[in-house]
């Protein structure tokens, strides 16, 4: 496919400028060196007739006069000749002068000593008509010139393969940075100043463990990778502001006060009375002892699949190792006592599978499902945006939370429905009323399969689960300094 070069059109409109003006310089110049031309002719036209209406001048002859002055106004330059005597009136006019306008040169009849008359000669001007229909030749060639320059500059400027390459990676880059911010306003107006408040004090410390992290992970996968030594380094530059970012990667529907979260409970018994009435619901009324979590990468553009093995390895090993500290770090919350972990999970390029295992009845699997599915979504964040900065790869992530029965079903909808950053649930009535209090829950707009119906996406978390997302996420970017 052949591009045009870059702003081709711009480019054809300053030529048609540098056109215009070459022919208006040259209407200029050539009308004042024919001005000059016609003032010394006149000049010498003017002083041989005066010389030749001397005699019928003092006679007052106008036959002899008019026959004089015929002669020089059927020439081209003169428009008209007035010729006056002593007193000033006039005895002969010829030409057009009250029609053409131009130049005007007025000279004295002497005989002697004595003046006897005037004459008075008027030039024509040179229209611009005139000498475009002299210069044609110039101003063609000229036009031809011009156009060759702009059909030649539309042949050298073309893209290169190159750079059409080059244009096609950024064009990739910014669309995953597009979509990397959607949602980040929402919370901000909640949780940005508080959040300042209470981690000012230790967000370079953070961010300090943050590139120890990255760096004991990238070394012990490849201790030839110099590249993440320097991304380990570049981390410690990190100012404050971007803590405020990871706080704000909590949505802004949390339920913040009593009566949200009472309405919240009347949805959830409303929903629970409702499937208990249809037998075959996906979200029947069946205990959860399995929560699993689906975690996948969120590659549109399929970039995985055109990344070295060299590359994908270590980056798979990098994400295993921030979701097994985070699995530590969330089974160590005294709300999900009971709960352990049921699998061993390792990422490759289909992601990784996370399954938790209720050893009591009144261990909130579910809840342990969902709290690591969003801490994992806020750490990898924070990671993918440094990688970003530091031109590595990285890849966002989407997150699915269900029991052991619709786990599969789990992953089709994670394909279809979730953007990056996103976070699904597909769990029983039992694990809903796990997340009561402490997650709020939307369903999911415009379903069309069963599934979809009884998805639903996270929306927001209660001030008490922030806080503890947070001491997570700390905990774990912390941990390397241990």
């Amino acid at each position: 496919m052949t591009y045009l070069a870059p702003r081709q059109g711009l480019f054809a409109i300053i030529i048609l400028i540098s056109f215009f003006i070459q022919t208006t310089l040259l209407l200029i110049s050539t009308n004042q060196q024919l001005d000059e031309l016609k003032m010394q002719t006149g000049e010498r036209m003017l002083v041989q007739l005066i010389d030749e209406v001397k005699l019928p001048l003092l006679s007052k002859d106008k036959v002899s006069l008019s026959v004089l002055t015929g002669r020089y106004t059927s020439e081209n330059t003169v428009a008209s000749l007035t010729v006056k005597d002593i007193d000033d009136q006039v005895l002969v006019q010829t030409g057009q002068a009250q029609l053409l306008d131009g130049k005007s040169i007025s000279r004295q009849v002497i005989m002697g000593d004595t003046v006897i008359g005037t004459v008075n000669m008027t030039l024509r001007d040179t229209g611009n008509g005139e000498i475009i229909a002299s210069q044609w030749i110039f101003i063609l060639g000229s036009f031809i010139t011009h156009l060759l320059i702009w059909l030649l500059y539309g042949y050298v400027a073309r893209p290169t393969r190159e750079q059409l390459a080059a244009l096609s990676r950024d064009v990739q880059d910014y669309l995953i940075t597009q979509n990397q911010g959607t949602g980040r306003v929402g919370m901000q107006r909640q949780y940005s100043e508080p959040s300042a408040e209470t981690h000012s004090g230790d967000g370079l410390s953070i961010h300090k463990a943050l590139g120890n992290y990255i760096k004991t992970q990238q070394e012990g996968i490849d201790d030839g990778d110099q590249e993440a030594e320097s991304s380990a380094h570049s981390v410690l530059d990190t100012t404050d502001d971007s803590q405020r970012d990871i706080l704000t990667k909590i949505d802004d529907n949390a339920a913040d006060n009593t009566e949200a979260e009472a309405e919240d409970t009347a949805k959830s018994d409303k929903k629970a009375t409702a499937t208990e009435a249809k037998p075959q619901s996906l979200a029947a009324n069946r205990p959860i002892e399995v929560a699993t979590v689906k975690i996948r990468f969120y590659d549109p553009n399929s970039l995985l699949s055109a990344l070295a093995f060299e590359k994908s390895e270590p980056y798979f090993a990098l994400c295993t190792q921030l979701l097994q500290r985070t699995i530590d770090e969330v089974l160590k919350q005294p709300i999900l006592f009971g709960i352990k972990l049921n699998n061993k999970p390792v990422f490759d390029e289909n992601g990784a599978t996370v399954e938790f295992l209720a050893t009591t009845s009144h261990s909130k699997a579910g809840l342990a499902a969902i709290m690591l599915a969003k801490a994992y979504v806020m750490l990898n964040e924070v990671t993918y945006i440094k990688h970003r900065e530091l031109q590595r790869f990285a890849l966002q992530v989407v997150a699915g939370v269900s029991d052991q029965a619709t786990s599969e079903k789990m992953a089709q909808l994670l394909v279809n429905n979730a953007k990056a950053g996103d976070i699904l649930a597909l769990l029983p009535v039992d694990g809903i009323k796990q997340l009561r209090g402490y997650i709020q829950l939307n369903s999911l707009k415009n379903p069309t399969t069963v599934y979809e119906r009884d998805c639903a996406s996270l929306e927001g978390v209660s001030d008490s689960m922030m806080q503890r997302l947070i001491e997570v996420r700390d905990a774990v970017l912390l941990s390397a300094l241990n």
